[in-house]
């Protein structure tokens, strides 16, 4: 089990900036020996198994520290690259670095190790709880309390979008940006009152969300001042190569 201060890389909520420090790790890339597919599984289930709240200080601790398969840098060009896509920050990691270094079969053994044991491990806290909270009422309450307080986290979170929505385009009418909130609503509605497949919900939410972005842009475009070009800069007005050269001269 890993447990280490914020600067090997065991933490919560880790942001890219953690992992493109340079100060805090060096890696000798060149004498580290070529990953293989077992080192690949192992070296991922570390990452599965450590992660709390993200995986970008497990990831760098492993990768970059521990095995010093990357360098800080080649790690913060595939952070970077990863988060630009879709899914998982980690998953894409997996899969790039994997791929690179073993070949077709490094991404399944890097999959797996990340994946499959935190699985079986999630699967079986959760059938022992099942069994404790039918058994146990103080279990089932502590439970419950627990719900309560992820469900708490979601909805500050929540709030702190919505306030973020609000507040990011203080030009723009407020019918406008509360037809921003409304989207997020309605995803809630969907599927928390009329239990609406969650793709489907993130389909219809992702057209309305275009739709709505793109009568924004609309707006905010038609409504900005149009900009006129500096005569300074016209052609044949403004100072030229050689009189730069004389200038400096």
């Amino acid at each position: 089990m890993l447990i280490e201060p914020i600067s090997s890389g065991f933490t919560v909520g880790v942001t890219r900036a953690d992992c493109i420090t340079s100060r805090a790790y060096g890696a000798n890339v060149s004498d580290s020996p070529k990953p293989t597919l077992l080192s690949l599984a192992v070296a991922f289930a570390n990452i599965g198994l450590t992660s709390v709240g993200g995986a970008g200080g497990p990831l760098r601790y492993v990768i970059v520290k521990q095995r010093r398969w990357l360098s800080e840098g080649a790690l913060a060009e595939l952070f970077g690259v990863a988060q630009a896509l879709p899914g998982a920050t980690a998953v894409n990691i997996a899969v790039m670095f994997s791929d690179r270094a073993v070949g077709p079969l490094g991404p399944l053994a890097a999959l797996f190790g990340l994946i499959v044991p935190s699985l079986v491990i999630a699967i079986g806290l959760a059938g022992i709880a099942t069994q404790l909270a039918a058994v146990n009422v103080r279990f089932a309450a502590a439970e419950v309390a627990v719900t309560a307080a992820v469900a708490g986290i979601f909805i500050s979170n929540g709030l702190r979008v919505i306030a973020q929505l609000w507040s990011e385009t203080p030009d723009l009418q407020a019918v406008w940006r509360c037809a921003r909130v409304a989207i997020a609503a309605l995803g809630i509605v969907m599927v928390a009152g009329f239990h609406v497949f969650i793709p489907l919900t993130m389909l219809v939410l992702l057209a309305l969300s275009m739709l709505l972005e793109w009568r924004v842009y609309n707006i905010l475009t038609s409504t900005m001042p149009p900009r006129h070009p500096d005569p300074s800069t016209s052609s044949g007005e403004g100072p030229t190569l050689s009189d730069i050269d004389e200038s400096q001269a």
